[in-house]
């Protein structure tokens, strides 16, 4: 018992590594990065669900999102709620070799957070404004993985990769804690 007990944990653990999906997903940023192109790239049925883009915690010579939407859902407002940090693309269904396209953001500068003063007219064109942004992916199956902005020039196209941590499939699981429970019960037998 267990031999076969040992033999079982064993399985699990390689399956288990072995089995998990590394869910991967590009995405390329071009136009000011206010147009984006986010593609899963994984070979199993996870889909993606979310997208978030985020410009990082507002401050003076950050980025700021300003009024259109391109679909998202704002959130993290400044002072004045014509200007966001985050936008976020929700309900998503999309599969392994599909992509979700998003046009039409709007990008402007912080040049002071207190009291608010934000410009449309000078651009960042070496990207210090971009410190802390971020784009990150949210799988079906509970996944998620998030990559930092390069730090460049708004008008420099951007292309990211973003992976996600590899989640066990359920059948290693399974293999991994009848192991674990032929342990248990071969160590009970043995003690009773």
């Amino acid at each position: 018992m267990k031999t076969s007990s040992l033999v079982l944990l064993f399985i699990g653990m390689m399956t288990s590594s072995v089995a998990s999906a590394a869910l991967i997903s590009t995405a390329t940023l071009s136009g000011f990065i206010q147009n984006g192109t986010v593609t899963n790239n994984i070979g199993n049925s996870a889909a993606i669900e979310s997208i978030v883009f985020d410009l990082g915690t507002a401050g003076d010579g950050i980025a700021t999102w300003d009024n259109n939407l391109a679909g998202g859902v704002a959130s993290n407002f400044l002072s004045n709620a014509r200007y966001f940090q985050t936008v976020t693309w929700n309900s998503l269904n999309v599969v392994s070799g599909d992509s979700f396209v998003f046009s039409g953001l709007d990008i402007d500068l912080i040049q002071t957070i207190s009291p608010l003063s934000v410009t449309g007219s000078v651009l960042d064109n070496v990207g210090t404004s971009l410190v802390n942004a971020s784009l990150s992916i949210f799988w079906d199956n509970g996944s998620s993985g998030s990559v930092a902005l390069n730090q460049q020039a708004w008008s420099t196209t951007q292309n990211l990769t973003i992976n996600a941590a590899n989640v066990p499939e359920p059948a290693s699981l399974a293999l991994l804690g009848l192991g674990l429970a032929g342990i248990g019960f071969s160590r009970k037998n043995k003690t009773a």
